[in-house]
């Protein structure tokens, strides 16, 4: 249906209007109009080649009637009932019911779907037959394949029909508080979250050869929260239990080789396994408690102890049916891990011109799963393999992280007031390339309002960060460069300025600016990212003439730039050799508009508002070379690029005052080049030299959409 279907249906829309009038024109009239239904006609027309599921990627708006909101209350000075719905029959429906007896009981119950389109034109070897078994339809493929009669580039035809790649995920939520004495609350949460569909999954059965499927997924999250909580106007106590537990339908992926059809010891398996995310589940008692304290001072705080666990079959080395199994350290996984967390909070303001607050906080997560040892594995379902000297097996992570802040403000003068800031931030770390890693921040900023016609705020922030115990042996062990170092660990020194101000000259005009920067170092990394540079800024106003009338425009402006080190080597002589080194910049621009004019009964009866969002980036990525470098010349990749405009419209005419009559339209261009996601380019193509993809791919599309709506108001 296309957007002239809603002009076609205006008539009975209309129809439907004058019914709606003559019926509340005999009703009792009311005061506050509290309740609403929505409904209407919607028409979408796309532009041939238009990427259907990038417009439509978390909301369904395919064309025909909706009720798109409806909203119904009642209440007396006892209670409250409450009933919502939006988006009635669509993917992306919702609806929640509430009752509120006041001061004895308050209950809800939700139930929402979130749905998410992957592509309309998808393609794949494969059929599911259930349970995680994948297996290809046409075994003509892999038995060219593998005798050498058929190219995998030349697979495309023979792929199944397209279909559209989808998932969703369904929500129900309940919650109760009930009150059982004075100043005592019982409360109860309870959600169920079901996720079902497919996805895209990267299914490679060989070091060099790629090959997606469409993994389908079936797996639910249920959660209960329950607390009890006392509280007066002095302080509070509560005491609580957490607990969730996931189940996966589908905790194993097994799926057929389009390599080959027979397993081989050399040549590799027929079929491919993949371990998906395993039943786990996770417990938590808690315990929080606040008092106000005399001059303005108020200190909570809460400490919780939980458990993680998961107990899963391992699966076994390989599927390959053709190599000798290596026997399992153990049979399950055996996961198990201890989080204990506490967090103490103190704000105070003593006098009118001071303020304070010191925050202190502790988090550990004690992983207590067993190592898996392991000596020899199979690699890529080919051959077996040894770990590299050194390395015996798993390495459970486990850290313990703590903060200190403390943060004051002073007013000196009326309406300007100065800050500083002091954050320490320490963690300790098992099996990583630091020990521990300690972080010093310093923050500062200066507020002030005392000119009715300007407001500023300037912050500046510098931190540090430091490791202690690098062991530069265990990147030996792994046949790393030594000087490599790991960007969330590695030493760092980060600087961020800030400034923004609202001028407003007149009280109908406001104009706003706003500019930050800043760098992250890392001076002792060789390799690894060595640099991150951010900068941006932004102008807007606002402008009300009347009072019936806005009108805004925002342009935003943001950079960013990363450098990165690395070297080109096989083990040998190569492995030190400088001039094999080669360098990553990365930048990326991005500009935004944004812009509205809003004309609320400027004309009788008749609101309308208009509005336009530009969004446009580019993205970078230069490959560099050494000095002497007797590497090969590097060859430019294209720039990214996106871009995304709307332009819509929104007019509503008050027929009665109980009934509005409304027109929307949308028109939403989107423009992409990507060098890895765009039709055209590596994974767009589809079938390589060596995979087989989805056809899940970046494209543009341009969309017209409308809607025909009715509101009635009661």
């Amino acid at each position: 249906m296309r957007v002239r279907a809603i002009l076609r249906t205006t008539p009975s829309l209309l129809a439907v209007a004058f019914l709606l009038t003559a019926a509340q024109a005999r009703a009792q009239e009311v005061g506050a109009l509290l309740n609403q239904i929505d409904f209407g006609v919607r028409g979408t027309d796309f532009h041939a080649g238009s990427d259907r599921a990038r417009f439509e990627r978390y909301k369904d708006l395919r064309s025909g009637g909706f009720l798109d909101r409806l909203r119904f209350g009642r209440q007396t000075d006892q209670w409250l009932f409450d009933l919502q719905a939006d988006h009635v029959g669509y993917r992306d429906q919702r609806y929640a019911v509430g009752y509120n007896r006041f001061g004895k009981v308050k209950a809800s119950f939700e139930w929402d779907q979130i749905p998410l389109f992957y592509g309309q034109n998808t393609s794949t070897l494969y059929a599911d037959q259930g349970g995680g078994r994948l297996r290809i339809v046409n075994q003509a493929v892999p038995t060219g394949i593998q005798n050498g009669t058929l190219l995998m580039q030349n697979v495309k035809p023979l792929l199944g029909s397209p279909f559209e790649l989808r998932q969703r995920r369904d929500t129900a939520a309940f919650s109760l508080v009930a009150s059982i004495g004075r100043a005592v609350d019982v409360k109860v949460k309870l959600s169920s979250t079901h996720k079902q569909g497919e996805m895209p999954w990267g299914a490679n059965l060989t070091f060099g050869g790629a090959n997606e499927i469409a993994a389908p997924l079936d797996h639910r999250t249920n959660e209960l929260g329950a607390g009890l909580e006392w509280a007066n106007n002095r302080g509070m106590v509560r005491v609580g239990y957490d607990g969730s537990w996931f189940v996966n339908a589908i905790p194993t992926l097994v799926y057929d080789s389009p390599l080959r059809i027979a397993d081989s010891a050399t040549a590799g398996s027929s079929q491919g396994r993949t371990a998906m995310w395993p039943d786990s589940m996770a417990n938590t008692v808690s315990a929080a408690a606040a008092y106000n304290l005399p001059r303005r001072s108020r200190v909570t705080g809460s400490v919780s102890i939980g458990n993680w666990s998961q107990d899963a079959t391992l699966l076994p080395f390989t599927i390959n049916n053709a190599l000798t199994p290596i026997p399992l350290d153990r049979p399950t996984t055996q996961a198990d891990a201890r989080i204990t967390s506490f967090n103490v909070n103190l704000t105070s303001r003593p006098t009118d011109p001071t303020w304070f607050s010191v925050r202190a906080r502790r988090y550990n997560y004690d992983n207590r799963t067993p190592p898996f040892n392991v000596t020899q594995y199979v690699r890529l379902d080919q051959q077996a393999a040894s770990l590299p000297a050194g390395v015996n097996g798993s390495e459970p992570f486990g850290f313990v992280r703590n903060y200190f802040d403390v943060d004051a403000s002073v007013t000196p003068v009326p309406f300007t007031s100065l800050k500083l800031g002091y954050g320490l931030e320490q963690v300790d770390r098992t099996f990583r390339l630091f020990e521990s890693t300690t972080e010093h921040t310093f923050r500062s900023a200066i507020d002030t309002s005392r000119s009715q016609y300007v407001t500023a705020r300037l912050a500046y922030e510098h931190s540090n960060r430091t490791g202690q115990g690098l062991d530069e042996e265990v990147l030996d062990d792994i046949g790393e460069q030594v000087s490599l170092r790991q960007f969330d660990i590695s030493n760092r020194s980060r600087d961020r300025i800030t400034f923004t101000t609202q001028v407003t000259p007149v009280s109908m005009v406001a104009v706003m600016l706003s500019a930050q920067a800043g760098r992250d170092t890392r001076p002792a990394g060789n390799f690894g990212l060595r640099k991150l540079d951010t900068n941006g800024y932004s102008i807007g106003f606002d402008v009300t003439p009347v009072e019936t009338v806005g009108v805004g425009l925002t342009y935003t402006f943001e950079d960013a730039a990363t450098e990165q080190k690395s070297r080109q080597a096989n083990p040998g002589a190569q492995f030190n050799d400088p001039t094999r080194d080669w360098f990553t910049d990365v930048s990326e621009k991005a500009h935004y508009v944004v812009a509205n004019v809003d004309l609320l009964k400027t004309f009788p009866k008749t609101d309308v508002r208009l509005a336009f969002d530009w969004n446009e980036s580019y993205a970078n990525y230069v490959y560099r070379l050494g000095p002497n470098s007797t590497l090969a010349a590097v060859t430019p990749l294209p720039k990214v690029y996106n871009q995304l405009r709307r332009v819509s419209a929104d007019v509503k005419y008050s027929l009665t005052a109980h009934l509005v009559a409304g027109i929307v339209y949308w028109y939403d261009t989107y423009r992409v080049n990507d060098f890895a996601m765009s039709p055209g380019y590596v994974i767009g193509n589809q079938t390589l030299a060596d995979g087989i993809m989805l056809g899940y791919v970046l494209q543009p599309y341009t969309v017209h959409a409308g809607w025909g709506r009715l509101t009635y108001l009661w």
